[in-house]
């Protein structure tokens, strides 16, 4: 924030308007902050998804679907559930 320049001899009315204008320029720094700080999860949470989509991630996805699907699932179940593992792993790999 910059200090508003005044003449040496600025009347009551040019220093009022300088005062709101520092007033509104620290409220508009406030909201700001407080603005970074809400989101800073939000961007915590996209930058997971960043590194979740690059990498063998996608690959450790589907092996874990596969990994569930056999202990969970009966006789049938897995085939299910690999088959869709193996059609989700590009999707992911894509994005």
């Amino acid at each position: 924030m910059t200090l508003p320049t005044l003449p040496p001899g600025a009347s009551r009315r040019q220093l009022r308007k300088a005062v709101l204008r520092m007033r509104l320029e620290m409220h508009r720094q406030e909201v700001r902050h407080e603005v970074l700080q809400i989101s800073e999860p939000l961007q915590q949470v996209r930058e997971y998804g960043k590194r979740l989509r690059t990498g063998n991630a996608p690959l450790l996805l589907t092996g874990g679907v596969l990994a569930l699907a056999s202990l969970l699932g009966g006789k049938r179940g897995w085939r299910r559930w690999a088959r869709l593992a193996l059609i989700v792993a590009p999707l992911l790999r894509r994005r």
